[in-house]
């Protein structure tokens, strides 16, 4: 641990050097230079530090009496006797300790929510420690399974009055938190990086600076089991904190106590729920804040406000709020308003009320001292008459400083008065101007001299020993001098708290003007437990690329931190937004749960409707804030959780994922409570972006199909108009469809989505109220337990204060069931005799007896090559063979060929026996198609039960899909199955169907050439196993399996199942359909055009190729009804 904590640099100068390793001596450390950036050369030996010399333990603490054990440590005169003390909170998960000043009275938080341990735990601990005596150190232990979480030991403990040092050895380096900062990634890097915690106006543009809150919390992912911890230090001085490659972490603080909070949870999730219990849970946010919200700094004038206003409504952009900065105001002063270019002003909530959008105004805590323009400033005045302001060490004499309005002086949040003051202010001004929210800023607090007017006195305040490596290196750098006085203390220990304070006293002031109307305070500078209250924008960013990257670590942090409504400046406050930036920043700035476009005075306008009304940027902005639309039921679900439960709404995939070391560093992509995976696109010029998609069923969300990736990195393609949007399975999400505002959306009826997981199951929750009113009861969604189709979207009336469970099967619950007794006389004990599942079911023509999931074939060897794959297969021995009078054959050989870019083949055969196969000639091509960027499709292979996927690239639609248990191989059965990417089916013959299209309800057809006359289900003439399939997207493609023996295939609700005599080869061909769904014309139109290639592999051996070729007229359907065909 570093004895002397600065950067060193490079020694130039011996005499520099020489100067430091002195230094380093007298105060006991040890010195070695080396190579390696960052790490300290002079460092503490390991005798350095206390020791205990009393203990005592009354009730649930232990409380030691510590002395200096080194009388040559002189690290910033340290305190010979402190005390510390230890507390187990009852919820067993909750490890307090305290070390102070044994003799004298420090400064300590006076938090609004945290509270001490008041009484002892009911049941076993979670933790157990352990405490060293010489020098003194603290273990804490995970009782189960045990393991070091946090160690003292590493380092000694250093106590001065304006210096303490603290370090600590951690079990992994999967480290998270702290704030605020620029992290450019989630996960920290432990390579000796010092991160400064002290609030500051300043830019977030990437250094390792302090910013405007003051977050001393982190928490720490232990392993694959989920197992984490977070701790707190509840220090409001200036701090910085170091990570190291141990790993380790070093707190040194210029104040204040060490008061830290241990919190130990099962999951990261947990860990989030216990610090929101000790801090304060998160508000619930009313419904309407919810919506997209418009703002800029200086707009001019309300009617150019009212021009951005109607250009956006004109375009239909969902769109709910609309904010003014300070340039509404009167001389930039709070509490006024600009009585010539916004005379309007107080009637402008009405207008953006008429038509169901809302209204919020800024306000600075700074308070001009000089006149209005007509008269005296009547809130500086009332301010004076009752002392609110922060002081000069004198205690009486208002300290001076300079903000936006001029020469300003500051209220001292933390004084009762003050609040009093600021609650009537703020009511007051809404008298004049109504508004719907308040929105605080410069609150770090922010003053643009050094200090105040006078400058800061040369004292140790100002002035202290050890300055951590904040912004300037300066302590009153763009704020007020360390001796300024507010009522909870010296400006050197509350600094850090005057936004928090700010936050108190403004939600008070909410409460008293909007009473039983949920509003909302937004803030800048915030501290632990702000999130009770209030909600937070990460601040001054800019339009570019690196800063839309960086806002999802941000966003990711401050739900650790309680805060989960938090967003982004959509587009950048500074600089010109260029449209490519702009329109990718909507689309991800869609799902931020704070959703604002805001930039800065003297830019280029960058709401929507500036870039025209026909721009692709309008068009995907319209798209994807109407899905953000259509899902805030689930997102104001999310929030009530967060209240309640104290969850994450903007979640790290890592939360949910924690048994794959894969998520633990992704910083890109973030996830909507469990269920919805965002992945956008942060680079200029790019369409394909590599996302991790993790280990459960995923749905295109758009697309409404299952993907085949999983725990895997994929290359997603997102062309200009679309970001990545996923949806889990097993998850029932509430919606709604959208409207141009939340008021309107919320008088539509809503609807399920639905996504099943592994196990066909999926259960999801609703909070309803009335999205405004705090005395509302709620009304609850629980659904559980659904077992459906893929996606299914299910409407639903739901009406306030009533509570509903909806419960439901689907019809074809089993429809993934593969009949594994075909023939006729099934019965329970046939079936098991298989090794089969026996169900019985009242479902017509549903199969009984059934293969478990992973019956089959095992996939044992697969070699790659640019035309295709060969893979060997074991037949899984874990089952009995099939049938005694047809021998299984256990190996066999699948030979995957690219044969062209729209086709493909794959014979499996038994490779040690030749078999019969069709002496067909097909018209195959010359050469495979050995480059990937030409074919249409990719394939991929299921290893147990062996299948083969083929995927369409452009719609990631799964086109075929044998990973499905039942593939057979015997002397004389052959049995594949597949999944169908959709209803609609066409072919298979010669046999009698009813209508063209399938029905796929349990049906089964033989394919045998007969001489009987046609009838339904009779095998006839000709035997044709070809057929083809649309898809969800805009194509078709066909099948062909070229075999000539008997066979036998069976449609279900989801498959297609083919009971064969002998399998040759398969081929499957992409073809275009094209205006496939009918057009909203008055005269609508059906073309459908269908070009196919298609050859076989057969048997086992191969098969040639043959060109077919459909076209199909169109037909145009008149308003009367009358068709007219043309071919």
């Amino acid at each position: 641990m570093a004895c002397i904590p600065y950067k060193l640099p490079t020694c130039f100068a011996k005499l520099y050097c020489a100067s430091l390793q002195q230094k380093c001596l007298e105060r006991a450390c040890c010195w070695s230079p080396v190579d390696e950036a960052n790490v300290p050369w002079c460092f503490f030996s390991k005798n350095h530090g206390y020791s205990v010399v009393s203990e005592s333990q009354p009730d649930s603490t232990r409380e030691f009496s510590l002395n200096l054990e080194s009388k040559k440590l002189q690290i910033f005169f340290p305190l010979h006797r402190v005390n510390a003390n230890t507390s187990i909170m009852a919820c067993n998960v909750l490890f307090v300790f305290q070390i102070t000043d044994a003799n004298q009275a420090r400064f300590e938080v006076p938090h609004e929510h945290v509270q001490a341990p008041s009484s002892p735990p009911t049941g076993p601990l979670k933790y157990r420690l352990e405490l060293i005596q010489k020098p003194f150190g603290l273990k804490v232990w995970r009782t189960s399974p045990e393991k070091l979480l946090f160690d003292t030991t590493i380092g000694p403990l250093v106590f001065a009055d304006q210096y303490l040092q603290l370090s600590a050895k951690l079990p992994s380096h999967n480290i998270y938190g702290l704030g605020e900062h620029v992290h450019q990634t989630f996960r920290h890097d432990t390579n000796w990086r010092t991160w400064p915690i002290f609030t500051r106006d300043s830019f977030p543009n990437g250094g390792t600076h302090n910013l405007y809150g003051h977050y001393p919390y982190f928490t720490c992912l232990e392993n694959e089991s989920g197992q984490s911890f977070g701790v707190f230090l509840m220090n409001s001085n200036a701090m910085e904190v170091t990570i190291q490659p141990a790993p380790a972490i070093t707190y040194r603080t210029i104040g204040g106590v060490l008061d830290f909070y241990i919190l130990v949870g099962d999951t990261p999730e947990a860990v989030v729920d216990e610090f929101t219990q000790l801090i304060g849970r998160p508000f619930i946010p009313p419904y309407w804040s919810l919506g997209f919200q418009l703002s800029r700094w200086d707009y001019g004038s309300l009617d150019e406000v009212k021009k951005v206003v109607e250009r956006n409504r004109q375009i239909g952009i969902p769109y709910d709020v609309q904010y003014t900065d300070i340039d509404y105001m009167e001389d930039k002063k709070i509490f006024t308003y600009d009585m010539e270019k916004f005379k309007e002003l107080p009637q402008f909530a009405d207008y953006m009320h008429g038509n169901g959008q809302k209204y919020i105004v800024i306000l600075d805590p700074a308070v001009s001292t000089g006149k209005r323009l007509n008269g005296p400033y009547e809130a500086l005045d009332r301010g004076h008459a009752a002392k609110v302001w922060v002081t000069e060490p004198d205690g009486n004499t208002p300290l001076i400083g300079e903000v936006w309005p001029g020469e300003t002086v500051f209220p001292d949040y933390t004084n009762q008065a003050c609040v009093d003051w600021w609650v009537d202010e703020i009511s007051r001004f809404h008298k004049e101007v109504k508004h719907d929210a308040l929105w605080i800023d410069m609150n770090e607090v922010a003053n643009f001299v050094q200090g105040s007017s006078k400058g800061c006195a040369e004292n140790k305040l100002n002035y202290p020993p050890f300055t951590p490596r904040i912004l300037d290196n300066l302590i009153y750098s763009k704020t007020l001098c360390m001796d300024a006085k507010h009522k909870w203390g010296n400006h050197y220990d509350v600094h850090s708290l005057y936004g928090y304070s700010m936050v108190l006293a403004t939600e008070k002031a909410s409460r008293e003007v909007f009473k039983t109307n949920r509003s909302m305070v937004f803030t800048r500078s915030s501290f632990p437990g702000v999130g009770k209250y209030a909600g937070h924008w990460l601040g001054d960013n800019a339009a570019n690329w690196n800063d839309i990257k960086w806002a999802i670590p941000g966003m990711l942090e401050f739900n650790l931190f309680g805060v989960p409504y938090i967003g982004a400046d959509i587009c950048g406050f500074f600089d010109d937004s260029p449209e490519e930036l702009c329109r990718r920043w909507m689309q991800v700035g869609a799902f931020y749960p704070f959703s604002r476009n805001h930039n800065a005075q003297g830019y280029k306008d960058q709401d929507p409707a500036a870039y025209g009304a026909d721009s692709l940027l309008v068009k995907t902005s319209k798209h994807y804030l109407n899905i953000r639309y259509t899902l805030l039921p689930y997102l104001y679900t999310l929030f009530y959780k967060a209240h309640v439960n104290g969850e994450t709404v903007l979640r790290p995939m890592m939360h949910e994922f924690y048994s794959d070391s894969k998520t633990w560093g992704v910083h890109n992509q973030f996830l909507w409570g469990a269920h919805l995976l965002i992945t956008p696109v942060l680079d200029p010029g790019v369409e394909n972006v590599e996302a991790y998609i993790p280990d459960a069923i995923w749905y295109d969300f758009e697309k409404e199909e299952r993907i085949t990736d999983r725990k895997e990195k994929v290359n997603l393609n997102l062309p200009a108009d679309k970001l990545g949007l996923h949806l889990r399975g097993g998850a029932i999400l509430p919606a709604q469809r959208p409207d141009v505002t939340t008021t309107y959306s919320r008088c539509h009826p809503m609807r399920l989505i639905i996504a099943l997981d592994d196990s066909n199951a999926a259960s999801g929750e609703l909070f309803w109220d009335d999205g405004e009113n705090k005395n509302v009861p709620y009304t609850g969604l629980n659904s559980k337990n659904a077992r459906m189709s893929d996606v299914l979207l299910l409407n639903l009336e739901l009406e306030l204060g009533k509570n509903y469970t909806v419960n439901w099967q689907d019809k074809y619950r089993n429809s993934r069931h593969f009949d594994c007794h075909p023939e006729a006389g099934s019965d329970q004990a046939k079936c098991e005799a298989r090794g089969c599942i026996w169900e019985p079911s009242n479902v017509p023509n549903e199969p009984w007896c059934y293969y478990p999931d992973t019956h089959g074939y095992i996939t044992s060897n697969v070699v790659e090559t640019a035309s295709g794959i060969t893979v060997d297969l074991e037949r899984n021995t874990a089952f009995p063979s099939q049938r005694s009078q047809s021998r299984d054959i256990s190996k066999l050989r699948v030979e995957i060929t690219y044969l062209s870019g729209k086709s493909l083949r794959w014979k499996i055969f038994d490779p040690s026996n030749a078999r019969y196969e069709v002496p067909v000639p097909l018209d195959l091509p010359a050469m495979p198609e050995t480059e990937e960027n030409n074919r249409l499709y990719r394939v991929q292979i299921n290893n147990k039960p062996f299948g083969i996927q083929v995927i369409r690239k452009d719609t990631q639609e799964i086109i075929w899909d044998s990973a499905v248990p039942g593939l057979t191989f015997s002397d004389q059965l052959l049995e594949i199955s597949t999944l169908l990417p959709s209803n609609y089916v066409y072919g298979f013959g010669e046999t009698e169907h009813p209508i063209y299209k399938h029905d796929l309800n349990y049906h089964k057809y033989g394919l045998f050439t007969k001489d009987q006359p046609p009838g339904y289900k009779l095998n006839s003439y000709g035997v044709h196993p070809f057929y083809m399939g649309l898809e969800k997207s805009k194509y078709a493609h066909g099948v062909l399996l070229l075999n000539s023996n008997a066979m036998g295939e069976q449609t279900t609700h989801s498959l297609t199942q083919l009971v064969l005599n002998a399998l040759d080869g398969l081929l499957v061909s992409t073809g275009l359909v094209g205006s496939l769904f009918m057009n909203k014309n008055k005269e609508d139109t059906f073309k459908m055009i269908i070009i196919i290639w298609f050859c076989s592999g057969q048997e086992l051996p191969a098969h040639p190729c043959s060109l077919a070729w459909m076209r199909a007229g169109r037909a145009a359907i008149t308003p009367q009804g009358k068709q007219n065909r043309t071919t």
